[in-house]
């Protein structure tokens, strides 16, 4: 069964192809210009295009940086090599 979100990547993906394909048979310096500052200067908004459960876990992990529970890659690291040293 396909999702509606593996669905809509599959479209997306067909139609960045396909756009790809047309702006590489443009040769105006001024439609290139153009397309560039749509694409370019468009503000996004990546956070409005992730999923609750997405943002929740963001402000989680924030929320732990600014509460200082946080370690180091160092340490990391150390107990990842300590704890699969028989690898």
């Amino acid at each position: 069964m396909v999702t509606t979100t593996s669905k809509n990547l599959g479209l997306i993906e067909t139609k960045k192809v396909k756009l790809i394909s047309a702006i590489s048979q443009v040769y105006s310096l001024e439609l290139l210009n153009e397309i560039e500052n749509l694409v370019i200067n468009t503000k996004y908004d990546w956070w409005n295009n992730i999923s609750k459960a997405e943002q929740d876990a963001i402000d989680e992990g924030l929320e732990d940086i600014r509460l200082g529970n946080v370690i180091s890659n160092e340490q990391v690291m150390k107990e990842f090599n300590d704890r699969y040293k028989d690898l």
